[in-house]
């Protein structure tokens, strides 16, 4: 079994302690598709040369799939050419959850 869980990252504020949750979610089940979603503020920790940088692209080198809410990018200002390479963007963070739920993922909210 392979299990496929889509995870919520709304608040700037909480994003070291979701990434932490998510790494510790990696160690703990090696059977694991994961998708971690940024929307809101905490989209913001997914531009180049900020503070969660290097955290982004371990996981994403660990297949993780990293996304990027666009709604929640233009309210902040943030252009695709301001993300982290590798991130991936959808119109709509709450949206992309929604279907992934809809097609059976598990969902966490960080």
């Amino acid at each position: 079994m392979v299990y496929r869980v889509i995870v919520q990252v709304s608040d700037l504020e909480k994003v070291k302690a979701a990434l932490i949750s998510c790494r510790n979610l990696l160690e703990d089940i090696s059977n694991i598709q994961l998708e971690v979603v940024f929307n809101q503020t905490a989209v913001k920790a997914l531009t180049k040369g900020g503070e969660y940088e290097s955290d982004v692209n371990e996981f994403i080198r660990r297949g993780v799939l990293i996304v990027a809410c666009r709604n929640a990018m233009r309210l902040n200002n943030i252009n695709e050419g301001d993300l982290i390479s590798g991130v991936t963007t959808v119109n709509s963070g709450v949206g992309e959850i929604v279907r992934k739920m809809a097609n059976g993922w598990l969902y966490l909210r960080l």
